[in-house]
């Protein structure tokens, strides 16, 4: 399996480090795959996603795995599947959190080598860099919502756009791919108050939670254990939704650590709040009790 990795330091807000593999593949030539990195990488790294200027420290860093499956030479149609993880910093501290980390099973573009990396934000004129910025977007908007009480809004709203633009394209529509999983159900979750008890408590954990552990590590967790509890109704009503899952798929590991710390009754709260939350990882939680 060959990889490469393109990473640009010069960035703005966002450092993206995207990796292309193609096990696959059977071709002599592979600089197409090389070229498709450094395009996504420039297209991502080269733009300012935020409204506000972020410090280096407070740029988000963000991991991008693509696997292509299918490459057709004569077409320059290329599919596949995209990983994209993005972390934050957490104040006081040297610690990244995780705020996304999603699989796209349906990661199908045209590109060209030498291509312009073109995009509109109102039309979907290149499915590649439309799909980019859509998850883009959607990562400044958690980063957002993750500071201040539903503040990734705006972000959310940017998100939707390029989606509407999208519904001659597959992959976008509510059926498509994964269906309940797809990017369709990611941003109408994002946008609907019937799960915005989820984004508040993505406010609480990460503000009055994890940004306060340096000072503070009981109360924090105190916090990080209230915030799972205010949006446990959502995931009772509504188990396979988008938003539930993105946020254990973020979180799921990074809380059986700090609970690890916790008392034993503590951890015995959590354990049995997290299972029933996330029965997807209750596996993972009985680790929190491990020695």
């Amino acid at each position: 399996m060959t990889c490469f990795t393109v990473s640009i330091s010069n960035a703005q807000d966002i450092e993206a480090k995207v990796s292309v593999i193609y096990p696959k593949i059977q071709i002599s030539n592979t600089q197409i795959f090389k070229s498709l990195e450094s395009s996504i990488s420039q297209f991502i790294n080269q733009r300012l996603w935020c409204n506000d200027k972020l410090t280096n420290v407070e740029h988000l860093k963000v991991n991008l795995l693509i696997d292509i499956t299918q490459y057709e030479l004569n077409s320059n149609n290329f599919s596949g599947t995209i990983q994209i993880q993005a972390t934050r910093p957490v104040f006081g501290s040297t610690y990244s959190t995780v705020i996304f980390n999603q699989l796209d099973m349906d990661f199908n573009f045209t590109y060209q080598e030498f291509q312009a990396m073109e995009f509109q934000q109102s039309a979907n004129v290149y499915n590649l860099t439309g799909m980019l910025a859509f998850y883009m977007n959607v990562i400044v908007g958690l980063n957002y919502d993750s500071y201040s009480s539903e503040g990734g809004t705006p972000y959310y709203v940017k998100a939707r756009e390029i989606l509407n633009a999208s519904q001659s394209i597959d992959g976008w529509r509510a059926n498509d791919g994964q269906s309940l999983k797809n990017r369709f159900y990611l941003i109408d979750n994002l946008t609907n108050d019937r799960y915005l008890s989820v984004r508040k408590s993505f406010y609480q954990y990460h503000l009055n939670g994890l940004d306060q552990m340096h000072k503070d590590v009981v109360k924090g967790r105190d916090e990080l254990y209230k915030s799972l509890e205010n949006f446990q109704e959502v995931t009772r009503l509504f188990p396979n939704s988008m938003l539930v899952k993105v946020f254990f798929n973020a979180k799921y590991r990074e809380l059986i650590e700090i609970f690890k710390g916790a008392p034993a009754a503590d951890q015995t709260k959590a354990i049995e709040l997290l299972s029933k939350m996330d029965p997807a990882n209750k596996s993972f939680y009985d680790q929190i009790k491990t020695p």
